[in-house]
């Protein structure tokens, strides 16, 4: 299924749902820049314009449903500590020739590998909020079955977990630290780090086929300042380790994954 297409009957079926009944609806759309590897596990890094928006429409009866750029979250019980939600989303695949943005240069690291398709996937999300702290699980599932290198991936899976901690709070703003990790499947992990026997007869890479395990982990902090007329701006940056499996793909030149955002935010 198209992503837009995805996003666009959701975005339909919020607006039919308020038409309908009571309900309070917010939004925001955001505009930055963000510095991040060219793919997971490059060396490589390049700037790129960050754009964001969504809307959240919060009904006492049904919870909230909130569409964004990113993904699409249904929670019936957002005023709880502990809450369950439905999850849909997108794994955004990965070109064979990388283009940036801010340059004429392509990168051609991974010439040969052909493009891995993006796929929605779709799951629950837990988790549970007190003061200054939340921690967080969630499990995706692609909703149709993979193909990448001549090789049937299946259905991919991921498995994350996660916390985050406020640490400083004024009037204008927050500081706040977190760390999360991902286990993927074996199809997961084929797709985005291995190399099939077809893909290395064009590369010229050694065939490598990754088990299933633990794909990363990171830590991350983020500062936000709130700005008069429903204004505000924030700041990200995030390290991140490849572990075993990904880490020894002859893909990766590198385990360790750096990546900085800021981001102007209008909310409504």
């Amino acid at each position: 299924m198209d992503r837009r297409m995805l996003r666009g009957g959701l975005l339909a079926g919020v607006l039919l749902c308020t038409r309908a009944m009571s309900a309070e609806i917010s939004g925001f759309a955001g505009l930055g820049a963000s510095v991040a590897p060219l793919y997971s596990g490059s060396s490589r890094y390049a700037p790129g314009p960050l754009l964001t928006a969504g809307v959240t429409w919060r009904s006492q009866d049904f919870g909230t449903f909130a569409l964004t750029s990113n993904d699409f979250n249904w929670d019936p019980a957002p005023n709880s500590p502990f809450s369950m939600s439905l999850q849909v989303t997108s794994d955004g695949g990965r070109k064979e020739t990388i283009n940036s943005p801010f340059s004429a240069r392509k990168n051609h690291d991974l010439r040969g590998m052909g493009d891995l398709p993006a796929t929605v996937m779709a799951g629950v999300r837990l988790r549970y909020r007190q003061d200054g702290w939340s921690a967080w699980a969630n499990a995706l599932t692609a909703t149709q079955k993979r193909h990448y290198g001549g090789e049937a991936l299946g259905n991919p899976v991921t498995a994350s977990s996660g916390a985050e901690m406020t640490l400083l709070r004024w009037r204008d703003g927050a500081l706040a630290v977190g760390g999360d990790i991902t286990w993927a499947s074996r199809g997961y992990l084929q797709g985005h780090y291995g190399i099939s026997a077809r893909q290395a007869a064009q590369t010229g890479f050694p065939p490598y086929s990754p088990s299933a395990g633990w794909q990363n982990g990171g830590v991350y902090s983020e500062l936000t300042w709130h700005l008069p007329d429903l204004l505000s701006a924030g700041f990200n940056g995030r390290v991140e380790y490849l572990f075993s499996e990904p880490g020894k793909s002859p893909l990766v030149r590198s385990r360790v994954q750096y990546t900085l955002s800021s981001l102007l935010l209008y909310s409504f």
